[in-house]
């Protein structure tokens, strides 16, 4: 039974115009911060993918052998271990970078009832819902893709079996399958917001005259 091929998963990462002083300049000044801080998130997508890449050709390879092979299966099965240790330690440090511009994101808050233009301000609240959104699309992100790990883990155990029986792997590989559908669809939402966050963002520095050269 095939999986599904979750490799080459990217994340779309937010964009800033550079400003300071006025309210307006002070959110953007956060913003930019905010950015900043995510610079540790965009940094574990490449290796993230090549992990995501380097397991899929370890489940195939697998697949390939027999069970008079078991010992190479073994094998294979422990270094997918190792793999999906090292995609958790990439997913930790991801977790971390979007807690700190999440943190920073925050101090917006008092400064949105700085602002004096009821439009400019109504629309700057606007962009703060949806990056909070944003950031809670991330979590469950993370929450599904830990799930595909757990059964991904199960899986390679499982295969270090020499009972294993063909019907059970192809159970587990089930689950495996619908946890990384899962990951997929938050992938997807996530992405979304990240889109439309960065052109309305853009939006609102435009009409309040702030970050152009």
């Amino acid at each position: 039974m095939k999986r599904i091929c979750m490799a080459a998963l990217m994340l779309a990462s937010i964009t800033f115009i550079s400003a300071c002083g006025s309210p307006e300049e002070q959110i953007h000044k956060h913003l930019e911060e905010t950015i900043v801080l995510e610079k540790d998130f965009e940094d574990q997508q490449k290796p993230l993918m090549e992990l995501e890449q380097e397991e899929k050709a370890l489940f195939d390879e697998i697949m390939s052998l027999g069970m008079k092979h078991f010992d190479k299966i073994t094998s294979l099965s422990n270094e997918a271990l190792a793999n999906l240790d090292k995609r958790e330690e990439h997913l930790a440090k991801e977790e971390e970078a979007m807690e700190a511009s999440k943190n920073e994101f925050e101090k917006i808050d008092d400064v949105l009832d700085k602002m004096e233009d009821e439009k400019i301000q109504a629309k700057a609240k606007e962009l703060q819902d949806l990056m909070n959104k944003r950031f809670d699309a991330h979590g469950q992100l993370v929450s599904a893709y830990k799930d595909v790990i757990q059964e991904d883990r199960k899986m390679y155990e499982m295969l270090k079996d020499k009972e294993l029986k063909h019907e059970d792997l192809e159970a587990q590989i089930v689950k495996s399958n619908e946890a990384q559908e899962k990951v997929l669809e938050a992938n997807e939402k996530f992405n979304e917001y990240t889109k439309t966050f960065n052109a309305e963002k853009e939006k609102l520095y435009k009409e309040a005259g702030i970050g152009s050269e």
